[in-house]
């Protein structure tokens, strides 16, 4: 997978001539709906001979700049967001830095630019798809812009996904269920297990225990309490934890660790830790 930067890829123009099928939205969190509409643009493609894949995507989610997002913290780091776009099968990560100019930019004016990226023969998004300025642009906008700005087009919005009560999967549901404290149903809607960036956080280490600060973490936590989780380290390989999460610290502590060891040996010293996988909730010992 290829990433690039959405205004310089403009400027240069050297992709304006690849077929392409393109997803467009902010995918915070990349849950089940997201990975629907991303991988109906990746089918797409594989369709047809010379075709590729690409999303659009913000490097920092529009409605948080904008003063209009309740959670100022991502559910996904940037590293987690493009490593996971690349499982997907997507070719081309196109990334907007959403700047005060760029919120400007009327949904017309925004498609224009898309169409000028790459030959776009089809546009894939949601049905709850809003951009440009007010977000005034959604699906039925885009059926009418995009013929306009590259020839033979077509606008793909994939059946919503639901979950297996009706509700409509979104990331404010995610974020809802997360700081409830129900990992389980989190992880129903991702697909995955919600998984928080180590990579960048140097642990302490405290007697048999490793304590990350809650402020070191550009992602959105669960709430203070006890969870069963997976470290995963730098090698991929995991050990099973529990976490303790309360105002200051998310403290990871081995559940199988003897009295007589130090319960790090063998990997915090050695190695770096790479993510931290939430399984569960686990009752509060009192």
């Amino acid at each position: 997978m290829l990433l690039l930067d959405f205004d310089q890829t403009l400027a240069k123009g050297e992709f304006s001539k690849i077929p392409t099928a393109v997803s467009i939205g902010v995918f915070d969190g990349l849950h089940l709906g997201h990975q629907k509409v991303i991988r109906e643009a990746v089918t797409l493609a594989a369709k047809h001979k010379h075709w590729k894949s690409a999303v659009l995507t913000f490097s920092s989610n529009p409605k948080t700049l904008m003063g209009r997002n309740p959670f100022s913290k991502p559910l996904m780091s940037l590293r987690q967001s493009t490593d996971f776009f690349s499982k997907l099968g997507v070719d081309y990560l196109v990334v907007i830095d959403f700047s005060p100019d760029f919120s400007k930019l009327s949904g017309e004016a925004f498609i224009a630019k898309t169409c000028r990226l790459f030959d776009v023969k089809a546009i894939v998004v949601g049905d709850n798809f809003r951009c440009g300025l007010q977000a005034k642009t959604g699906p039925a906008e885009l059926k009418d812009i995009v013929p306009r700005y590259t020839e033979g087009a077509t606008v793909i919005i994939p059946e919503t996904y639901r979950l297996a009560d009706g509700t409509e999967n979104s990331s404010t549901l995610v974020r809802s269920r997360l700081l409830s404290g129900r990992i389980e149903e989190v992880s129903v809607l991702l697909g995955r297990n919600y998984s928080l960036d180590l990579a960048q956080i140097p642990p302490r280490i405290i007697g048999r225990s490793l304590q990350f600060s809650v402020e070191s973490f550009v992602q959105l936590l669960p709430p203070p309490g006890l969870y069963e989780a997976l470290l995963i380290r730098a090698g991929r390989s995991a050990v099973e934890m529990r976490v303790t999460v309360d105002e200051e610290f998310l403290t990871l502590t081995c559940p199988g660790q003897s009295k007589n060891n130090d319960g790090f040996d063998g990997f915090a010293r050695c190695d770096r830790c790479d993510s931290l996988e939430f399984l569960k909730e686990l009752p509060s010992v009192c």
